[in-house]
């Protein structure tokens, strides 16, 4: 039987809207014993879409929609795994299974992060890389303790309070609607609740700690990668910075193709998945 907490929740739109898009697109994979789920849905030249630090791709649902009324849109949700190599074979399957070879690759916040170090090691399979309220994932050793502290204080700190802690971060930095903030909130509430779990957070830190350990990141290893690097910004996205772009032309060896989203913030693609997808739609013709 249906429990109360969630009944109750699933009056939320947005919930009922994401689980809607669940049932109609997800698709199960298991790679070494690791369960993913992930979204297929369109038609035409493939973009695999990686999402940010909420982990569940289907928060996108509104945009992913409309990019695939031209795209053939794959993305993955990610599951509590420790490394970057575990997460790059788990998008290798996912894109084996949908018998993609070739693709356009976009990465909004942490998938920016995570877009960067898979491009770093399949740069054959990259037609166009578009970046989306991210930095440079150029870091040095102090991110790496940075990290480090992160994943202690998640594993020391009761998993309530640092469910409590990501909420309210991640809530300030969510750019929505304001007629629809208090359904995002309560959907991202919800989802840390239910769904996410403490190894969630600290694979966060784990796998962004392996790729600086590793450094799969740096400049040579996108001498071979023949393609082009979109970045979209906003004036006030806290997580994007003026130096961003020249850190990125330094690391990329090329020019980077900017794209100004205005004042849509973090979460553009939550504000005006419209708007979101005209941008992106401009960087992939």
């Amino acid at each position: 039987m249906q429990s109360e907490h969630t009944a109750r929740a699933m009056e939320n739109p947005v919930l009922r809207a994401m689980d809607r898009f669940s049932q109609q697109y997800g698709r199960d994979l298991t790679v070494q014993s690791t369960r993913w789920r992930y979204y297929a849905l369109g038609q035409g030249p493939a973009v695999f879409w990686l999402t940010g630090g909420l982990r569940r791709a289907a928060f996108g649902f509104a945009f992913l929609e409309r990019l695939a009324r031209t795209h053939r849109v794959v993305a993955p949700d990610y599951p509590p795994i420790m490394t970057f190599r575990s997460m790059a074979e788990g998008f290798d399957a996912i894109l084996r299974a949908e018998n993609i070879t070739r693709f356009d690759l976009g990465g909004q916040s942490y998938g920016g992060l995570l877009a960067q170090g898979y491009t770093a090691l399949h740069p054959d399979s990259v037609d166009r890389m578009v970046l989306s309220s991210t930095g440079p994932a150029d870091y040095g050793q102090l991110w790496l303790l940075a990290d480090y502290l992160g994943i202690a204080v998640v594993r020391l700190l009761p998993e309530r309070q640092v469910k409590r802690m990501l909420a309210g971060g991640l809530g300030k930095i969510l750019s929505v609607p304001e007629a629809e903030r208090q359904a995002w909130q309560a959907t991202l509430e919800h989802v840390l609740t239910t769904d996410l779990t403490r190894d969630d957070v600290v694979s966060h830190f784990a796998v962004a700690a392996d790729m600086i350990r590793s450094r799969l990141v740096v400049p040579r290893a996108f001498d071979p990668w023949q393609g082009r690097v979109f970045v979209l910004t906003a004036a006030n996205d806290p997580t994007q910075s003026p130096t961003d772009i020249p850190r990125y032309e330094a690391l990329l060896g090329r020019r980077a193709d900017v794209l100004d989203m205005g004042s849509m913030g973090h979460t553009a693609v939550l504000l005006d998945p419209d708007t979101y997808v005209g941008m992106l739609e401009r960087a992939l013709a």
